[in-house]
């Protein structure tokens, strides 16, 4: 029997509950890795800096859309309810404060650690980002749970 369109909207939004948890992590660990590297500008670092730019970009356009745009319009209609649009605001809201944060962190850290614009900007984008989309994994899953 065909799966009803409620039943295909549930399976995506699990779908995109855990692929905001993942996205996130994945993101973290990624960038735990290279915080260090303050290297000149060079072709292979400017290539690894671009491809973060689009991965980071990609990520805000997931948080912003859920990711459905290859969806039907009904099924996006479904996604998108007045839950899940609180639930973006709110991760967004949070992902504000985890920016604020890691820019006031870094401001004192700089007093200690002499930081260059580009790692100091790139760990409070990361930081904003990951904080966001993990604070609206967890609502999403909070509220599927609670069905």
């Amino acid at each position: 029997m065909p799966a009803t369109t409620a039943e295909i909207a549930e399976k995506a939004a699990w779908g995109r509950a855990r692929a905001a948890t993942v996205l996130a992590s994945t993101f973290i660990a990624a960038q735990a890795g290279s915080f260090g590297d303050d290297l000149p500008l060079n072709r292979p670092q400017a290539l690894h800096l671009s491809a973060w730019v689009v991965w980071a970009a990609m990520l805000m356009f997931f948080l912003v859309t859920g990711g459905n745009i290859f969806r039907s319009k009904r099924l996006r209609a479904i996604l998108n309810d007045e839950s899940t649009q609180d639930h973006r605001r709110r991760a967004m809201a949070l992902g504000f404060w985890g920016t604020i944060g890691a820019a006031m962190f870094l401001y004192v850290a700089s007093f200690y650690e002499p930081l260059s614009a580009r790692l100091a900007l790139r760990l409070v984008i990361t930081v904003g980002i990951a904080v966001a989309l993990l604070r609206f994994s967890v609502l999403e899953r909070k509220a599927l749970k609670n069905g």
